[in-house]
């Protein structure tokens, strides 16, 4: 759960605070912001808002704790995890987390999240198992709406180098209809890092002739190739053993 709490930071969204009143916490709270609304982790929808509490994170987690019992919830789960203090909750089929660590002030900082039980499929044209080389293990998946696209950034470990698998990956990308783009790239030392952007047209800013070869794929493809338009940022970094592939994949929903 940690490792999830670190990723709902990092990929953060500042969204209204009217939207986040959803997921406030039982105790007075301040900053409340809704910084991933309606994302798939782990195959289950979420959606968590951060803010910041007074007292320390145990005191904040006992308070918490202690109002959903008041309230009457009888499932309430109270644990410690490193620098986290953890309170969850069953509600209205749904799981409802809050993650509290302490503020060098005094104060304390925390996430609240609700996990659907219903698993949710959510369908990607350009899915990331298409794009990754086959000895390559996904470790973790996010996946979250914007707007009309669905944003996509999946996490992978090979043991092949950095430059084959840059390579295998341009392959693949090409394969299903993506351009490889000339922007700010990085620099490459001794084969220990690659990031790539590539770009897919979709059917509304194709110009006829597009149009023509991205229905000649798509028909050698099952019609798969024609969604709307993705853009996507690769990321390959050799870390000890290991590389590390990171696929940003923003796709236009068909």
């Amino acid at each position: 759960m940690m490792n999830r709490a670190a990723l709902l930071l990092a990929f953060s969204l500042s969204l209204p605070s009217t939207a986040a009143e959803l997921l406030r916490p039982p105790i007075a709270v301040t900053g409340l912001e809704l910084v991933l609304p309606g994302a798939v982790m782990g195959g289950r929808e979420v959606s968590t808002a951060r803010f910041a509490a007074s007292g320390n994170a145990r005191q904040a987690a006992e308070r918490i704790a202690g109002a959903w019992r008041t309230a009457g919830t009888r499932d309430v789960v109270r644990r410690d995890s490193g620098s986290w203090q953890i309170v969850s909750r069953i509600v209205t089929g749904q799981v409802e987390t809050i993650q509290l660590r302490d503020d060098p002030d005094g104060s304390s900082t925390g996430l609240i999240s609700r996990w659907s039980l219903q698993p949710v499929v959510v369908r990607i044209a350009n899915h990331p198992r298409r794009l990754l080389p086959a000895d390559a293990t996904t470790i973790d998946q996010l996946i979250s709406r914007d707007g009309a696209r669905v944003v996509v950034t999946t996490v992978a470990l090979s043991a092949s180098a950095v430059g084959e698998l840059a390579s295998e990956v341009a392959v693949r990308a090409k394969a299903l209809g993506f351009t490889r783009r000339p922007v700010m790239e990085a620099a490459r030392s001794n084969g220990e890092l690659d990031v790539a952007f590539y770009r897919k047209s979709g059917r509304r800013d194709s110009t006829p002739g597009n149009d023509r070869a991205s229905a000649s794929r798509g028909a050698s493809a099952g019609g798969e190739d024609r969604a709307g338009a993705a853009e996507l940022v690769v990321t390959i970094e050799r870390r000890a053993a290991k590389s590390a592939i990171v696929l940003h994949l923003s796709e236009e929903k068909p």
